[in-house]
């Protein structure tokens, strides 16, 4: 092997080691999952109100809340403050067994700030 060949092989390992790290650097922003339960929020197409319900894993609706706005599911901040809610409703849904009411947790973190 001559220099030139030794050299286009060391440039291309190169290339390939930066691109993959690259690659894993980008993967590693994971979306916001929650631990229990799951989220649904409902919006009409003409309104500024969204429905938000909170369920078990096995489908018992356990809160629900309507917040006068529209929400943005496409931010990660969003997301991240459902799950908080939700972690909030699931803590007492797993102490009562029983729908709490008028607790306002969804629009207690949309209002901070």
């Amino acid at each position: 092997m001559n220099t030139s060949s030794q050299l286009r092989l060391a440039f291309m390992a190169l290339v390939f080691t930066t691109s993959s790290f690259a690659a894993q650097a980008q993967t590693t922003k994971e979306q916001p999952v929650a631990k229990d339960g799951f989220w649904v929020v409902e919006t009409a197409p003409k309104s500024d109100q969204s429905i938000v319900r909170f369920y078990t894993n096995e489908q018992k609706l356990i809160y629900e809340e309507t917040v006068a706005r529209k929400l943005n599911l496409a931010r990660r901040q969003t997301k991240q403050q459902l799950n908080v809610a939700l972690d909030q409703a699931m803590f007492v849904w797993n102490a009562t067994h029983k729908v709490p009411t008028d607790r306002q947790w969804v629009s207690v973190q949309f209002e901070k700030k």
